[in-house]
């Protein structure tokens, strides 16, 4: 039921980032050492695959990576924490993707030090987090249904202390809830050469 309850809440996350990516690195090459990070039941999966040559997706839950096991375009599937399974890579990808998952992490100091350290030079990081108004006094916030949201003057700021650069960060609208859109950020991130 949970693909199921995506769609009636407009889920929009797989499509945007799958946007981004074809707008970063235009046709698809299938050459790219790609990693789903937080891949659920694998939305993203079939709406990248054409970029890889292998795709891999790591998630927490058991029965999230069955769903995704079943869409039959993944090459493995990790059951393994995301900051771990960065850590663990070492420029293992070209493409790491990341849609709705990073709204469950506060602080996110770890994960983009572990992007740097599985992105390849040249690699690219894209992903979604819930928007936080950069006039908001913290840099992130939990909301009350659970996730946080983040500024875009944060996001920024970790990119260049990694240093990653910022080829585009949009705003977006992700999903419907209680019907109202929930405004996120798109993020086009570049580990340069």
């Amino acid at each position: 039921s949970f693909d199921v309850k995506l769609e009636a809440l407009g889920y929009r996350a797989p499509a945007l980032v799958a946007a981004a990516l074809a707008q970063a690195l235009g046709p698809s090459p299938q050459s790219l050492q790609v990693a789903d990070l937080g891949c659920g039941t694998g939305l993203v999966g079939p709406l990248i695959k054409p970029w890889a040559a292998r795709l891999v997706g790591c998630d927490l839950s058991v029965g999230m990576l069955r769903r995704a096991r079943l869409r039959q375009v993944y090459d493995a599937l990790y059951k393994v924490e995301l900051v771990h399974f960065l850590d663990t890579q070492p420029a293992a990808f070209d493409l790491l993707v990341s849609a709705d998952t990073l709204c469950y992490f506060g602080k996110l100091e770890r994960v983009f030090a572990g992007v740097w350290n599985a992105l390849r030079p040249g690699g690219w990081f894209i992903f979604t987090v819930e928007a936080l108004p950069d006039d908001a006094p913290e840099e992130h916030r939990l909301h009350s249904r659970g996730r946080y949201a983040h500024t875009r003057r944060y996001l920024k700021r970790l990119a260049a202390t990694q240093g990653l650069r910022a080829q585009a960060l949009q705003p977006e609208v992700l999903r419907h809830e209680a019907g109202l859109p929930v405004q996120g950020w798109l993020a086009t991130l570049h580990r340069p050469a």
